[in-house]
């Protein structure tokens, strides 16, 4: 017995030793990895902001506390200014509201790369796309897919726009007189048959998975899932995501929609010729088998680039048209307003014909919808990865390799540019007497630059069309105060509760 215990004293005695070991060796690479890292830390801690738990940084208050809402941020930027850094673990991350900072990091070719973290977020749920390509790469690409969004093609996507809509308004119609109802589900099947069929083309709408509109919800997983693999770093490792689940729950609806979108692609391998006059000539699915004909990108890079391009298009889309909407049922005067000026355009109400130049008429309604995106932007935040050193206008130098958050929420409600008024609606702010005022880097709803948002023009133009249907034909209101929504942080612009809409018919 004696020996025994004289055994088992030597074996936790050895696993207290190599548990020692262990926990020394890790100590003596963090202590490495800090010190390969004080000019960084060193410049860094030069911007006022929280410093956050040791290792874990801000991260747990964000995602605990906060729930991952913007009020986060809005407490940190009101306490410690416009430019503040905070820190996701051990890495830090600089945000901003300051106009002129926004304009330094968008204007220098220091700047273009996005966040490799955010990137490989996205990419892992829906392939390499062009959202994911970084210098040199990503200029190329650009240029290629730039035609599938020039205005002349847009405008031939009208009469999907018309169609769609439609659709949208035979549902909306089985509403009227209903009280308050969910609207923001039709939303978003209104926006993604759309963007599913100015992306991929005709073919599209005999697919089954279009028709029955099943495939929103797996695009809407897979934004969630790219919003947690940002958030949470960790669970981008595979075994991890296994272990909690995401990793089939990603890979499921990934499935669904690579059957969709092999439907469509298998088409385009051995294609019918297409003169440059065909109207689909230039659409994405169109450009990108261009460049896998020529072998410059492959059949899976072909389904990522759509895949992409539906689900940064009609996401945003949709729920820009539901915040306008909710914004002017808060606002019945600036609804009413809106409501004049289509009835003086669209004099008769129903399934009425809108044309470019008709739109072109709608100044209110532009103001609307601008206000719109200033006050609730698609996109809450972008960020970019310093290439090399950058000296900003204020005289701070950001070292290599660090990534700026571009608060376009909190750039948009600047109260130094938007004044006292900066959260309150008022479309009057985009009238050009007061615009002449702003810095014009404190609008930037799409981003500025380079790697401006590709589809901002589609995105106003889808939105314009489904609002003059709307708006003409229906009075918006709800029970709910403007003042009570919460925004949630995400790759686009969530909130915790989406209020219900109530519609009475206009004649």
């Amino acid at each position: 017995n004696h020996s025994i215990a004289n055994i088992i004293h030597r074996s936790d005695s050895s696993i207290m030793l190599t548990i020692n070991l262990l926990l020394a060796v890790g100590a003596l690479f963090w202590i490495y990895f800090l010190w390969s890292r004080r000019r960084l830390y060193f410049l860094m801690l030069k911007i006022p902001g929280p410093i956050g738990l040791p290792i874990l940084g801000s991260s747990l208050e964000n995602i605990i506390t906060y729930k991952r809402k913007l009020s986060f941020r809005t407490k940190y930027l009101n306490k410690y200014g416009s430019t503040i850094l905070t820190w996701m673990g051990p890495v830090p991350f600089i945000v901003t509201r300051d106009p002129k900072v926004v304009e330094d990091i968008f204007s220098s070719p220091d700047c273009h790369n996005k966040s490799q973290h955010i990137v490989n977020a996205i990419t892992s749920c829906m392939g390499n796309g062009l959202l994911g390509k970084q210098d040199p790469h990503w200029l190329d690409r650009r240029k290629h897919f730039n035609p599938s969004f020039k205005q002349d093609l847009l405008l031939s996507f009208f009469h999907i726009f018309d169609a769609e809509t439609k659709v949208l308004m035979n549902l909306l119609d089985t509403y009227v007189d209903k009280g308050e109802i969910d609207v923001v589900p039709e939303m978003l099947r209104w926006s993604f048959k759309i963007a599913a069929q100015t992306t991929m083309g005709s073919e599209v709408k005999h697919d089954e998975h279009f028709k029955n509109g099943s495939l929103v919800e797996s695009f809407e997983s897979l934004i969630s899932h790219s919003t947690l693999n940002i958030l949470m770093p960790l669970v981008q490792n595979r075994m991890i995501s296994k272990i909690c689940g995401y990793d089939k729950l990603r890979a499921d609806n990934f499935s669904r929609i690579q059957k969709m979108l092999d439907n469509v692609v298998n088409k385009k391998v051995n294609p019918l010729p297409k003169t440059d006059s065909d109207p689909e000539s230039n659409i994405v699915i169109n450009r990108a088998m261009e460049l896998y004909r020529k072998g410059d990108i492959t059949y899976m890079d072909v389904k990522s680039e759509c895949c992409i391009m539906i689900a940064a298009g009609y996401d945003t889309s949709a729920l820009t048209v539901y915040h306008a909407l909710f914004l002017l049922a808060n606002h019945p005067e600036h609804q009413e307003a809106v409501f004049e000026e289509l009835n003086g355009v669209f004099p008769d109400a129903g399934h009425f014909g809108i044309t470019y130049p008709d739109m072109q008429k709608l100044d209110y309604l532009e103001r609307v919808i601008k206000e719109t995106l200033r006050l609730i932007p698609a996109i809450p935040i972008t960020a970019r990865e310093t290439k090399n050193d950058v000296r900003l206008s204020n005289g701070v130098l950001i070292p290599k390799g660090v990534v700026i958050g571009i608060d376009m929420f909190h750039t948009h409600r600047n109260p130094e540019v938007w004044g006292p008024d900066a959260d309150n609606f008022n479309p009057d702010n985009f009238l050009a007497e007061n615009m002449e005022q702003k810095h014009p880097y404190a609008y930037i709803p799409f981003a500025r630059g380079k790697r401006n948002c590709i589809g901002s023009k589609y995105a106003m133009m889808s939105s314009k069309f489904a609002l003059c249907r709307i708006l003409r034909n229906y009075k918006i209101s709800t029970s709910t105060l403007y003042k009570d929504l919460v925004y949630v942080d995400n790759m686009t612009m969530k909130l915790a509760e989406y209020p219900r809409l109530k519609l009475q018919r206009r004649g």
